[in-house]
């Protein structure tokens, strides 16, 4: 049963309110400091991997569109990013929300840029 709240804090945080934030082990709060791909960005210096979004890969037309539209964003905007503990290769997996409360995964997958990760 812990998996599964794990699973559904990791995959739908935009649904939960603010449970991903309360569950987090470590909050960062910042500007983005590079866009490596839809699905990867940098938030003062570390690297966040959105563990709800699948982004195409950046050397194709999606995945070129997708770091675009993150990059338009994010840009100008501090950003708080909710970290699970977990990570996957250099980066740590998470949310992060625009300072309006929106979830950026969420509106990558709502715009059509890219799907859910399952």
């Amino acid at each position: 049963m812990l998996f599964l709240g794990f699973m559904a804090v990791e995959r739908f945080p935009e649904h939960l309110g603010s449970l991903p934030e309360l569950t987090a082990r470590r909050m960062i709060e910042g500007a983005a400091s590079h866009i490596r791909d839809g699905d990867t960005i940098e938030v003062s210096g570390v690297p966040v991997r959105f563990g709800s979004l699948d982004c195409a890969e950046r050397n194709t037309r999606a995945g070129q569109i997708a770091a675009a539209r993150m990059r338009e964003l994010v840009t100008g905007q501090v950003l708080v990013c909710a970290l699970n503990g977990r990570s996957s290769h250099d980066r740590s997996i998470g949310r992060c929300t625009l300072p309006d409360g929106s979830d950026l995964a969420a509106r990558m997958i709502r715009e059509g840029l890219c799907g859910r990760y399952w």
